[in-house]
């Protein structure tokens, strides 16, 4: 009996909230790729980020990402300077439902 090898995640997932509340998953993108520029050049700011989920008030997000890419984009969305929304980690995981959290629905 063989087994096959376990293979190691190619996404990652963020969850953020969001100051002040923002509907706009493109402004969303737009705000990261700016910090990614801001803080890292403008070959990050090409990052590919995917907004999986944008809360229906706008407070929170969830985003997937390649998992080289995370820490990149963990230190920019924390570390903007610019007047877009501010971002607060709330979890981080490779795993998905590993973000859901009771009364968000993600």
């Amino acid at each position: 009996m063989s087994s096959s090898p376990l293979h190691p995640t190619t996404k990652h997932y963020i969850h953020f909230s969001v100051t002040p509340p923002l509907n706009d998953a493109l402004r969303l993108r737009k705000s990261l790729s700016d910090a990614l520029d801001q803080a890292f050049g403008a070959t990050s700011a090409a990052v590919n980020i995917d907004v999986l989920w944008l809360a229906e008030d706008g407070k929170d997000v969830v985003l997937r990402v390649h998992p080289d890419d995370a820490p990149k984009v963990l230190a920019a969305a924390v570390s903007s300077l610019d007047n877009g929304p501010r971002l607060a980690l709330v979890r981080e995981s490779p795993f998905l439902p590993s973000l859901a959290v009771r009364g968000l629905g993600v």
